[in-house]
């Protein structure tokens, strides 16, 4: 168990600034400093701006990187912040405006852990990528906008009267508008870094069903601009009904377009001589209509993630069937020949026998007959023992063997991923009792996904004693960055579980700052579970 002095050495480790980030950080602070000017034209009284890219960028960088680099991200836009001017550098309300403009950086630092820490921890459809990016997106902004109540309490120059009124508005415009950047901002920044989670080789949408899906969408942005000229006020149900069915029908992609082309038909217009009231109601409503296209989106790519696993069960278990009917063919044809093949062996011993003392070519063929005969026989022993129901027993197997058997087979994909796999020496007494085919695979399982993960291209498996039980982890270390495309639906971690449970033990995770590790416990031989 680690120690306090551990916890602590781990987490400033962590949040330790990294050579690689130092780039980053230059660029960062460059880009935001720009993106916070452009976002100027959307302010009004109480809050700075409806539409805040800024936050898209904060937000791409934290998820690809991981809330490791929230601190810096803070720093980085405090120094921004503090050379263009907008915030003072002397003066009574110097540290309330300092801890103001490191807030947003902070909130979605502890959003993005959040989210990450239940994605990790949870099961469900919310858990499944990319719902957790959608979450996430949602969580950020509204978690900076309610920072600013108990900021609000440090600043003694606010008025007494009408707070309430100025705090209701500053945490609507400030959730709108990070809201808005981070929606349309942040997605293709993540996409194109690789980290956005897009399946990779998808189907475009037929021409038609695009025509008619742009024909909707725009009939139902210009009914809701019409119903707005015509004094009705912005009614965003038509556009959350378009958008939703775009979202649902073809996923992120489609979604973020069709929020692009949200965005791109009323930002001009609310960038010009409006009233603060007016444009601040159809922000909300944009916000509405993106929030309801971006997770209609998320949903439906996780429901294809999910059909996806689904599907390759089904394979899994197709091919399993298959390989059951193979195996109780290929017995009944051992069962029928092992006679024979026994006759013929006996046979040919009795053969070679009689013929020693005959001529040399005489003798040496008999001889040839009967080695032959007597391993070939052999092999069909063998063949039905492993064929037949002993062979579904558990036996008594020695850790240190499983170890070694796994290995070999994970010899393929090491050389592929070009990683090296650690043994750690296994006490010898350690003896479980399991099907060592079942057995073996649930932890080549946990070796592959550990090998595809690796961020260091080391994988490491160990199996120590723990009380009346076995514990065999698998660990590696992994970058703080989103999953990717590719990795996996996780058919073969379910797998593992299973056999892990059917031999009457558990199989956890349990993460370490950058170290994943699996742990299958088992009962050691001789005790009932």
């Amino acid at each position: 168990m680690m120690t306090a002095q551990d916890k602590n050495a781990v987490l400033q480790q962590g949040l330790a600034l990294r050579l690689s980030d130092v780039p980053l950080l230059g660029i960062y602070a460059l880009a935001f400093g720009l993106l916070h000017w452009a976002a100027q034209p959307w302010g009004g009284a109480g809050f700075f701006s409806l539409w805040y890219p800024a936050a898209g960028l904060r937000f791409a960088v934290l998820w690809q990187r991981g809330a490791r680099l929230a601190p810096w991200l803070m720093a980085s836009e405090l120094c921004v912040h503090w050379i263009t001017g907008a915030l003072p550098l002397s003066g009574p309300n110097v540290l309330p405006e300092a801890i103001g403009g490191m807030r947003p950086a902070f909130a979605y630092g502890l959003a993005v852990a959040g989210v990450r820490w239940l994605t990790n921890r949870g099961t469900g459809a919310l858990t499944m990528p990319p719902m957790p990016l959608g979450l996430a997106a949602l969580a950020a902004p509204v978690l900076a906008a309610l920072f600013i109540i108990p900021l609000a309490l440090l600043r003694p120059d606010l008025p007494g009267t009408g707070i309430h009124v100025s705090l209701v508005i500053s945490l609507t415009g400030f959730a709108v508008g990070d809201m808005l950047g981070v929606l349309v901002v942040a997605p293709p920044l993540l996409w194109f870094s690789g980290s956005g989670s897009v399946p990779r080789n998808a189907p475009l949408p037929r021409p038609a069903a695009l025509i008619a899906d742009g024909a909707i969408l725009m009939a139902c942005l210009l009914l809701t601009v019409a119903l707005w000229r015509a004094g009705l006020g912005l009614q965003p149900i038509p556009s959350v009904l378009a958008g939703a069915w775009i979202g649902l029908r073809h996923g992120r992609i489609a979604a973020w377009f069709a929020i692009l082309a949200e965005v791109a038909l009323f930002l001009p217009y609310t960038a010009g001589p409006v009233g603060d009231a007016t444009r601040l109601e159809l922000h909300l409503g944009i916000a509405a209509v993106v929030i309801v296209t971006w997770l209609a989106g998320s949903f439906a790519d996780a429901q294809e993630a999910a059909r996806t696993a689904l599907d390759k069960r089904n394979r899994l278990l197709f091919q399993a069937e298959r390989l059951k009917t193979l195996r109780a063919m290929s017995v009944a044809v051992i069962h029928e020949i092992s006679q024979p093949l026994s006759t013929l062996a006996i046979e040919a011993s009795h053969l070679k026998d009689r013929t020693a003392a005959l001529p040399p070519d005489i003798a040496e063929s008999a001889a040839l007959i009967d080695r032959k005969a007597r391993t070939l026989s052999e092999l069909v022993r063998r063949l039905r023992r492993f064929g037949g129901r002993n062979a579904d027993a558990p036996s008594a197997l020695p850790v240190t063997m499983l170890l070694q058997t796994a290995g070999q087979m994970l010899a393929p994909e090491l050389r592929e991923h070009a990683c090296l796999l650690q043994l750690v020496p296994a006490p010898p007494d350690l003896i479980v009792t399991a099907q060592e085919i079942e057995l073996t695979q649930a932890l080549v399982n946990l070796a592959r996904n550990a090998i595809a993960a690796s961020a260091d291209h080391r994988v490491q498996i160990s199996a120590t004693a723990a009380g009346d039980e076995v514990r065999i982890e698998v660990s590696n270390r992994i970058a703080n960055t989103p999953p990717q495309e590719g990795a996996g639906m996780g058919v073969g971690l379910i797998i593992a579980r299973t056999i892990a449970e059917a031999h009457g033990g558990t199989l956890t995770r349990n993460d370490e700052a950058d170290l994943v590790r699996f742990a299958l416990t088992l009962p050691l031989a001789g005790v009932e579970t």
